[in-house]
């Protein structure tokens, strides 16, 4: 099987969405997620595309870089000992660190591809209504705000795991739609 650099960060985080909303393992999404992230991220700098993390970016600390928040301390501690081979030793993974990278990976990829699969576009407008603090209040921000409370009503006030399962619903109604998989900005799914 011949894989493209795109194809496999769309695998990668097709699967951690559906793990994500699925209530699978946290590492495995964030590990995906973060693997997907960097491939994308690269494409999307290469592209010349407006991506979130370059914007991300831009109000880093001076001397910090994006890359480094996203692989320290977790991603990194999962696919490396050489360093600390003590296999007691142990990191926090924040579930706002995997949902965080989570939606990065997902803006980035649909700016770069101008749509994308079923599962990156359910986590976008979840992602959005969960957290609406984090849109600006520009009206364009605030009009698609507005639409994804149509479809997660009230999912900001619920709590994660109904939050969770909420996504999941709207996820699997979504990839049985057949307008959604029909629009051009659909990318297909696995």
């Amino acid at each position: 099987m011949r894989v493209t650099k795109i194809d496999a960060a769309r695998r990668q985080l097709i699967t951690a969405i559906r793990l994500f909303f699925d209530g699978g393992d946290r590492v495995s999404v964030y590990s995906l997620a973060s693997n997907a992230w960097e491939v994308i991220d690269v494409l999307c700098t290469s592209a010349g595309v407006e991506s979130f993390s370059k914007q991300a970016r831009e109000n880093l600390p001076a001397g910090h870089t994006l890359k480094y928040y996203i692989n320290e301390p977790c991603r990194n501690f999962f696919k490396h000992a050489a360093q600390d081979p003590n296999p007691d030793s142990s990191v926090e993974l924040r579930e706002a660190n995997v949902t965080a990278i989570l939606f990065l990976a997902v803006e980035d990829y649909i700016r770069l591809r101008q749509g994308g699969p079923v599962e990156a576009q359910v986590f976008q407008a979840w992602y959005i209504a969960v957290f609406p603090e984090k849109v600006a209040d520009d009206p364009a921000p605030q009009s698609i705000l507005k639409n994804v409370n149509l479809v997660f009503p009230g999912i900001a006030k619920f709590t994660a795991p109904d939050q969770i399962e909420m996504g999941m619903r709207v996820l699997e109604d979504a990839l049985r739609d057949p307008g959604l998989a029909a629009d051009p900005k659909t990318e297909p799914s696995l």
